[in-house]
């Protein structure tokens, strides 16, 4: 720490962090090149996938044949979020899949974007994966306070993360202290 106290030291450690970070998203430019998808979507799907480097999953899902990234609902992706397919996570190819309905949705999913289009039946979709170490992600507006972990916002010219601990753990998910570091820690809303 040479010379710096602890909250200095604490503060840089917390800024080089976020700056890796945001660094290492603009990295995957076969993502930020993808067809005729926004550029906040392109951004998304690489945030999704360094997201996958924060997180811990129980061993069983780390032991499957495949990474299912998984979207419910309307997909705003489009290729960029194909583009995923190229990248492992661990030793895991990635594999895509796309919803219509929740009922669909099945344990090959190790992440699941839960789209806008989604909104009317949230609170029922997201009790229903709440047991399952399945990491759900949503960009809608209270997504993390109505059981959703990890919610991503829009702030001026960047993406934040609101994260739902309490629905993390209760999935058996770990999250890393770096991204929790960046976040805003909320809790679920109890009716």
């Amino acid at each position: 720490m040479c010379g710096m106290n602890r909250l200095t030291y604490t503060r840089v450690w917390r800024h080089s962090c976020f700056v890796l970070l945001v660094l290492s998203l603009l990295l995957p430019a076969e993502l930020l090149s993808a067809g005729a998808v926004s550029p906040e979507y392109k951004l998304k799907a690489a945030l999704i996938y360094k997201l996958t480097k924060f997180v811990e999953w129980p061993r069983n899902s780390r032991e499957r044949k495949q990474f299912g990234i998984c979207i419910l609902g309307r997909d705003d992706f489009g290729s960029a979020l194909n583009a995923l397919e190229a990248r492992q996570v661990g030793n895991q190819p990635i594999h895509i899949q796309r919803f219509a309905q929740s009922e669909a949705v099945n344990s090959s999913c190790q992440i699941l974007f839960i789209s806008e289009s989604k909104r009317p039946f949230l609170k029922t979709i997201l009790h229903s994966l709440a047991p399952l170490p399945i990491l759900t992600i949503g960009d809608m507006g209270e997504f993390a306070e109505m059981g959703g972990m990890i919610e991503l916002t829009r702030g001026h010219k960047r993406i934040g993360f609101r994260i739902n601990l309490q629905q993390a753990d209760r999935a058996g998910l770990k999250i890393a202290a770096p991204l929790l570091d960046l976040a805003t820690i909320v809790e679920t809303i109890q009716p």
